[in-house]
């Protein structure tokens, strides 16, 4: 039955908006979405300034290189920091797409309808087919009121889609300034690293030591300052020392005593004379990442040690009737591990 024409007031302005409507509607916006709560504004990389220029002394560059460590891992936690955000961002933008497209599937029947509505109206004679056959001002026709009530429920729907754009766009623009965000931040890692690297390496140059043993011919490059290097440097005066069996310098050594005797020199006394118990100390190192300092030992019962002195070379205090010497690593078959006590 038709509605009651009490209820029916005259709105014909509103059913020529709705037709109006209708054009504006036949290009569907870009999908728009509904995201969770928006982002705030991507925060942009902070990072202190690298000290320039560099410092020329052993204090000098180990502070520098202390400040630079520091900044490259604060630069790294917001590194870190970035790529949970943008993951979020991520997902946003994608929560938001799929509602939108659930919106537009929820406006598509009712635009549908206020098409054919309009097109039905049109060809039964335009606007004098809005008012009842009564032509009381004060009623519609039954079409003209279901138009309008199409047209409500389609405006309805179009403001939502609007609200989900507006969401959609911002969960893209959060996701943009992150990206940007961490490209800067992936830069200054950069830039700090290379800065720690041109620290290393003039650090490195400053406390570079060769010493050549006069027996073998063998050369010995210690890098560094840090107390495995010093060890090294202070076993290699002792170059030509003899072996003594139980001997833990100064003037005479076996295997262990010799490690024992230059660790006391650079402040690390109170070291066990067993290879064994040494073994137990500090980090162990793989063969592949040895450097000037690490101890060496050999055998499946480490009955024998030495110091490595860098280029696959180790310092040693072999056996009776020889010296403290250095040799090639890669004369010893027996080789079985390598640790590093700081």
């Amino acid at each position: 039955m038709a509605p009651d024409p009490v209820h029916r007031r005259r709105v014909a302005p509103t059913v020529t908006a709705a037709a109006l409507l209708l054009a504006g509607l036949g290009a569907t916006a870009p999908v728009a979405a509904h995201a969770a709560t928006p982002f705030g504004p991507a925060a942009a990389p902070s990072a202190t300034g690298t000290p320039s220029p560099l410092p020329t002394t052993e204090k000098g560059l180990k502070q520098s290189l202390k400040e630079l460590n520091d900044e490259a891992e604060t630069l790294t936690e917001q590194y870190n920091k970035t790529r949970v955000d943008l993951g979020h961002a991520v997902k946003a933008e994608q929560a938001a797409a799929k509602y939108a497209q659930q919106l537009l599937k929820q406006t598509a029947p009712a635009r549908q309808r206020l098409a054919q509505l309009a097109a039905a109206n049109y060809m039964s004679g335009g606007p004098d087919a809005i008012f009842s056959s009564g032509g009381s001002a004060d009623s519609l026709s039954d079409s003209a009121y279901l138009q309008q009530n199409q047209a409500t429920t389609v405006l309805a729907l179009q403001k939502q889609v609007d609200q989900a754009e507006a969401a959609q766009r911002a969960a893209q623009d959060r996701t943009e300034q992150v990206k940007q965000a961490q490209a800067k931040v992936q830069a200054a890692r950069k830039a700090a690293k290379a800065k720690v690297d041109e620290v290393v390496k003039r650090l490195d140059k400053l406390t570079t030591t060769h010493t050549t043993d006069p027996k073998s011919g063998l050369t010995a490059t210690i890098k560094g300052s840090d107390l495995p290097a010093k060890m090294a440097r202070k076993a290699l005066t002792k170059l030509g020392s003899p072996y003594v069996w139980g001997a833990a310098g100064p003037s005479s050594f076996d295997c262990s005593g010799l490690v024992v005797w230059a660790y006391a020199q650079v402040g690390k006394s109170g070291l066990p004379h067993y290879t064994g118990d040494l073994y137990q100390l500090g980090s162990k190192v793989s063969r592949g990442s040895l450097r000037a300092g690490d101890l060496v030992y050999f055998g499946s019962n480490l009955h024998h040690m030495g110091i490595y002195v860098g280029d696959g070379k180790f310092l040693q205090a072999p056996q009776t009737g020889d010296v403290v010497k250095i040799s090639k690593l890669s004369t010893r078959s027996d080789y079985a591990g390598a640790n590093r006590i700081s």
